[in-house]
């Protein structure tokens, strides 16, 4: 009878902490997620990139973090920064960019990260 209760107990502790654990790393899994995440204003960024209207495409690094400076087509310059943990290779700017804040296409070309590169 002492074993079953013992079994019982045990596999009842086995099941809650697995719920417990399952749970604490359970992550929403979106856009945000899949192409990288915003970086704080605050944080050191590892590059500050200038997108100008006439900007078609900039080159990043996966694993970095960067400013990004974009300068509309009234002169007006606003900022974001980004972290690209992302195993994309390219990714474009509107989608991560603050609503409106980027009119026309630029493609972010993502290297992969040379800290992991082979030589």
């Amino acid at each position: 009878m002492k074993r079953n209760v013992i079994r019982r107990i045990t596999m009842t502790g086995a099941v809650v902490a697995a719920l417990f654990s399952a749970s604490a790393f359970a992550e929403p899994v979106g856009l945000a997620t899949l192409l990288g995440e915003p970086a704080a204003a605050d944080v050191p960024v590892d590059k500050v990139v200038r997108i100008e209207p006439g900007t078609r495409w900039v080159n990043v690094n996966q694993d970095d973090t960067v400013k990004f400076i974009v300068r509309g087509n009234s002169g007006a310059e606003n900022s974001f920064a980004w972290h690209f943990a992302s195993p994309r290779f390219a990714v474009d700017l509107r989608q991560i960019a603050p609503q409106g804040m980027i009119d026309h296409p630029v493609v972010a070309y993502l290297a992969s990260d040379p800290l992991y590169d082979e030589e």
